[in-house]
């Protein structure tokens, strides 16, 4: 007994020098609960977020020859399998370039012969963290205004649970206020400092609007902004604030989505 009262000691003393484990020592933001967007969004969207791969893959298969250079282009942006672990981004301003993907069938101004595979020029995102250690959304220029919160899905895909905003910046409409502006979608890393968020269309034509997402230059980065002393909009769909981020010419919003 008395030959283990030094090697007790011993392991005390080193494990008061122990590194802190995971819980305690810093770490990047943990977001809302794993897979908890489920019972946040309605039967129909989780659907297409569950079958977002297979309906992706239809889309390429459909697409017609003299446009599939315009895929091979795009490189790991529109490859379905593309995504990769440590998908949280971190906070800040991001470049965001729309790509729709429709087949020609499909796709809603189909009458117009619009190409099934459409790139549009650089946009602003901005992804915030807020109080009590979760991340929003916010696309802040063009007139497609998605914006939300993220959700942990696993070890490879943030899910974006939200609505199209109504003005720029904003990001207080919450998903299920207004059904028909409702947006789900899934966000994904496809490489160094470049992630992509998917967002499925939610009409009865198939389609994708495929962001990509890559940080503004440091030096062009907004001031970070203050988390606010109100609460923001949470989830469940309660009281909300505006979110800050990059300033930029507003006026180019009616060009593009």
């Amino acid at each position: 007994m008395q030959r283990l009262l030094p090697l007790a000691a011993t392991i005390l003393a080193l494990s008061a020098c122990a590194p802190m484990t995971a819980k305690n020592r810093g770490t990047a933001i943990p977001l809302i609960d794993n897979a908890g967007w489920r019972g946040l969004v309605s039967t129909e969207d989780e659907q297409r977020v569950d079958h977002l791969g297979d309906s992706w893959r239809a889309l390429l298969h459909g697409v017609p020859a003299r446009y599939l250079r315009l895929v091979a282009n795009e490189g790991e942006l529109l490859a379905p399998d593309a995504g990769r672990d440590h998908p949280t981004p971190p906070p800040g301003s991001y470049r965001c370039r729309l790509v729709k993907l429709a087949t020609p069938s499909s796709a809603p101004q189909a009458k117009r012969r619009e190409a099934p595979v459409r790139s549009f020029p650089d946009f602003f995102c901005y992804v915030r963290g807020e109080k009590d250690n979760e991340l929003s959304f916010t696309k802040q220029t063009g007139t497609e205004l998605p914006g939300g919160w993220l959700h942990r899905d696993g070890d490879r895909r943030l899910i974006l649970v939200g609505a199209r905003q109504r003005e720029a910046g904003d990001n207080s409409l919450a998903y299920g206020a207004e059904p028909d502006r409702d947006v789900v979608g899934v966000l994904e890393r496809i490489g160094p400092f470049r992630w992509r968020l998917v967002l499925p269309w939610r009409t009865a034509e198939a389609g994708l609007d495929i962001y990509e997402l890559t940080p503004v230059p440091q030096d062009q980065q907004a001031k970070e902004p203050r988390v606010p002393e109100q609460p923001v909009q949470h989830p469940s769909g309660t009281t909300g604030s505006g979110t800050d981020g990059v300033g930029t010419d507003k006026g180019s919003a009616a060009r593009n989505p």
